[in-house]
């Protein structure tokens, strides 16, 4: 590991221990100025509401957190940026769950400028969610891996072949959902190899079209932050739905493995909108 991985690293694992054990002045410690946290739960909270943020985090507050994990971590933009992606094992009234959890950290040098947690609320309350926009403007926009460029365009043009080619044939999608059929509203689940794939897209860019009434939309995706290392890429984005009457914006984060044929070995995505 660099340094600076080392350092994200270690921050991320902080950042996520203050919050499962409600320790305010050991989170605001990790930050260069004023304590900045963006929460499925609480929203963006900046020092005062920070502290509230905390002492009552959803996953701690509403259930038992037995474990956590960390799965990756991408640092990219010159150490400006890191993904974390953690697995977080609850006790939820006896009954063992789990919640995928990306920490989004933008650094300077040994401290955190500002976070932003993705995770999928239904795990924790079992009521799907709508997670409202985040970003309002670029962060950093780097160059993708070619397959990746191949995959948001077929993801724009609503073309589920072309989506799927950009899999390894054992590739792998997980959406962290509940569920591997759409219809049950509960998220897109975990789907193994190029044919699995492309089935579930075929039904989720089916859902969008019956929702705007004409076919080929696709998913309008609003690009907000990309960075990477030699393998993974990390996207913040929006995805806006124009069909909505009031343009509905659901915001969330994906990290896309390639492997060493360019091609996508692992998509992991976080949002709350399927």
């Amino acid at each position: 590991m660099t340094n600076q991985t080392n350092v994200s690293e270690d921050l991320a694992r902080r950042l996520l221990d203050g919050l499962v054990h409600g320790a305010p002045d050991s989170v605001r410690a990790l930050f260069s100025g004023p304590a900045d946290i963006d929460d499925p739960f609480a929203g963006r909270q900046i020092d005062g509401g920070f502290e509230r943020l905390v002492r009552n985090w959803g996953p701690a507050k509403l259930a038992t957190i037995k474990s956590t994990t960390l799965d990756h971590l991408t640092v990219g933009a010159k150490g400006r940026f890191c993904g974390a992606e953690f697995t977080l094992i609850l006790d939820k009234n006896g009954q063992k769950q789990h919640v995928n959890l990306v920490a989004v950290l933008e650094l300077a040098g040994s401290k955190i400028l500002k976070s932003r947690l993705y995770y999928r609320r239904a795990r924790i309350d079992g009521v799907q969610h709508v997670r409202n926009r985040i970003l309002d403007e670029p962060q950093n926009i780097e160059k993708f891996f070619p397959v990746l460029e191949k995959y948001q365009t077929a993801l724009s043009a609503g073309d589920a072949e072309a989506q799927a080619a950009t899999f390894a044939p054992d590739g792998r999608f997980d959406g962290h959902g509940e569920h591997r059929d759409l219809a049950k509203g509960l998220g897109m689940g975990i789907y193994e190899g190029r044919e699995a794939i492309r089935t579930v897209l075929v039904q989720m860019f089916g859902i969008i079209d019956d929702s705007a009434g004409k076919a080929r939309v696709g998913a309008n995706l609003e690009k907000l932050n990309i960075f990477a290392d030699e393998r993974t890429a990390v996207l913040e984005f929006n995805i806006i739905d124009p069909n909505h009457p009031t343009n509905r914006v659901h915001a969330g984060v994906a990290a896309y493995e390639i492997d060493q044929q360019g091609l996508i070995k692992e998509a992991r995505v976080y949002d709350e909108a399927w």
